[in-house]
């Protein structure tokens, strides 16, 4: 015989179908918790038929750890009084209001095993053949709960690993700045991650030579931090890519020449990302700076009377191998200062889209002209953070400054 419904609301034989094949567990009780009506979903979750839970109490019938180790009625352990279930039906028996989706976790006896259970489960006052009492609808999602907990695990996990990285990758940034009478030096590195693409470093080179860089991998997270590293392992002075320790005296490399070798090293096809990267040298002796740029944000050199200039000369990204980086050397005057800084210092966004932009940059590095390296840093970060107010960086921001003092 084919169904035919007209209103499936008023239809019987719909909600009979709907009763009966629900995945949910379905129940009606009177006011002691006696079931006079249960589904077929009994049998599915608790392995009992529905001849066995008729006339029961609900804890009873469901096995209620409780109950069945106290050998008690349900509403007579020591555990009824705060027994979820119990709690919400007598309220919407009592005040005739339904209840929705409330969690409930309990342990249960189910064929034979004590088990902890998780549902969901809402509660509706009804008519039951003339008498008062409610429906009791339990949703088990114990897979999914445990699922949630594991993933949940494993995401600490995973949190604290990253936040390990973190502190290893923060213990790479300069510590021990070089303490020159020619020179001071101050940096700032906030990555927007736990771990960043981000790095920079000040390395002697000589008794009179310093060297200074700063590389932004592409991308966040790990892969890029551990290139970061990877370029900071090679970036030592002792590694021979900075100076050619088989001369005697040292042979300090051009820049240019060590951009060129990371090139060389880091090709895009084998590691999969690229970097912008700025080294420079600088000469305490006669202030001259030499540096290449990869295609990192231009230095910007603040002379002491307070103008501003954009160290310009730039090739292509580490990685393209295809070609030249350049080179040029300016002569520092003492009481100028230079600027190195990451495009997160000039693609922080603020709550109205925009961007603090280099226009903006520029007017704050005049107006911090006349102060030391570490409050110009600590000056430019605090501008940066104020015009972001409440948006997250989405880049990491990477700031290197320093005074030559001649």
């Amino acid at each position: 015989m084919p169904l035919i419904l007209n209103d499936l609301r008023e239809s019987n034989d719909f909600l009979n179908i709907l009763f009966e094949n629900i995945p949910a567990l379905v129940l009606v009780a009177d006011k002691d918790f006696h079931i006079h009506e249960i589904n077929d979903a009994y049998q599915t979750l608790f392995g009992m038929t529905r001849d066995d839970a008729l006339g029961i109490r609900c804890g009873n019938a469901l096995n209620c750890a409780f109950a069945v180790t106290q050998e008690k009625q349900c509403g007579e352990t020591t555990e009824c009084g705060r027994c979820q279930i119990r709690c919400i039906a007598t309220a919407t028996m009592r005040e005739k209001v339904p209840a929705d989706r409330r969690k409930l976790v309990h342990p249960f006896f189910i064929r034979g095993e004590r088990q902890v259970r998780h549902f969901e489960f809402s509660t509706r006052y009804v008519t039951f053949h003339g008498q008062e009492m409610v429906l009791i609808i339990l949703y088990d999602v114990t897979v999914i709960e445990l699922q949630k907990q594991e993933l949940e695990s494993k995401q600490e996990k995973l949190d604290e690993a990253l936040r390990a990285a973190g502190l290893i990758q923060h213990s790479l940034l300069p510590k021990h700045l070089p303490e020159r009478e020619r020179v001071e030096f101050a940096w700032k590195f906030k990555p927007c991650d736990d771990i960043g693409g981000d790095i920079l470093n000040v390395v002697p080179l000589d008794t009179t030579h310093i060297g200074l860089y700063m590389l932004d991998v592409a991308g966040h997270g790990p892969p890029s931090a551990m290139i970061s590293v990877l370029v900071w392992q090679l970036m030592n002075p002792h590694t021979g890519i900075l100076a050619d320790r088989a001369e005697s005296p040292p042979r300090i490399l051009s820049p240019e020449a060590v951009l060129d070798i990371l090139d060389r090293e880091f090709p895009l096809m084998r590691f999969g990302r690229h970097f912008t990267m700025v080294y420079a040298a600088l000469d305490l002796a006669s202030g001259e700076l030499t540096y290449s740029n990869a295609a990192h944000c231009a230095p910007v050199v603040i002379s002491r009377g307070g103008g501003l200039r954009d160290l310009t000369v730039s090739g292509t990204v580490i990685g393209i191998g295809a070609f030249p980086f350049g080179q040029e050397t300016v002569r520092l005057e003492p009481g100028d200062k230079a600027v190195l800084y990451s495009d997160g210092v000039t693609e922080m966004q603020n709550e109205a889209g925009e961007f603090f932009g280099d226009e903006r940059l520029r007017r704050t590095l005049r107006g911090l002209r006349d102060a030391a390296p570490d409050a110009l840093v600590q000056g430019l970060y605090e501008e940066l953070t104020g015009f972001a107010g409440v948006c997250p960086a989405a880049d990491d921001v990477s700031i290197l400054a320093f005074e030559y003092k001649g």
